[in-house]
């Protein structure tokens, strides 16, 4: 029983440390609206519905998109650059018109009559990957007081016990 146990809670103990390792990785990366690009995609926590594709509070996996995959009549992630710095966010909106300027460059119209350039633009819907669970989790990690009790408590409080555990050794001896 004992022994069982203790595998239990070295899985357990593996899971969250793989958790604050890919949760540090992600706060370390996040640009100024607050987006982490890891392997090859975006990852956005919704902070309101957007329409009726995806709720708030999920984790969304977007994965970036040559411009001229991207049609006419399909809604695309973009910075929205025209915003306050304040109030920097994702938004979500439907394609109207694409033009090409060069090789490298598009700019997109959008049904709100706002003209983005391919730069801004993170993915498309089909490209999107949702997860509405973890969104609630990975918004508790990356807040301060969630980081705090969650992440650097914990491994303070088992940098602690070792020091204990070492010390009641050093004084068998």
């Amino acid at each position: 029983m004992k022994k069982g146990l203790k595998i239990v809670g070295g899985i357990v103990v593996c899971l969250y440390l793989i958790m604050v390792v890919f949760t540090t990785a992600f706060l370390l990366n996040r640009n100024d609206y607050g987006v982490s690009k890891f392997l090859g995609r975006s990852l956005v926590l919704v902070d309101e519905d957007l329409e009726s594709d995806y709720k708030k509070d999920a984790l969304l996996f977007i994965k970036s998109v040559p411009n001229d995959e991207i049609k006419e009549g399909e809604k695309v992630f973009f910075y929205d650059t025209y915003a306050a710095a304040s109030e920097r966010k994702i938004k979500y909106v439907e394609v109207s018109k694409k033009e090409k300027i060069n090789e490298n460059e598009t700019t997109f119209t959008m049904k709100d009559n706002s003209v983005v350039s391919s730069q801004y633009v993170l993915g498309t819907h089909d490209s999107t990957f949702s997860l509405n669970l973890f969104g609630k989790i990975f918004s508790l990690f990356q807040s301060r007081w969630g980081f705090l009790f969650i992440v650097v408590l914990p491994l303070f409080l088992a940098f602690l016990y070792e020091i204990y555990a070492i010390y009641k050794e050093l004084k068998k001896k």
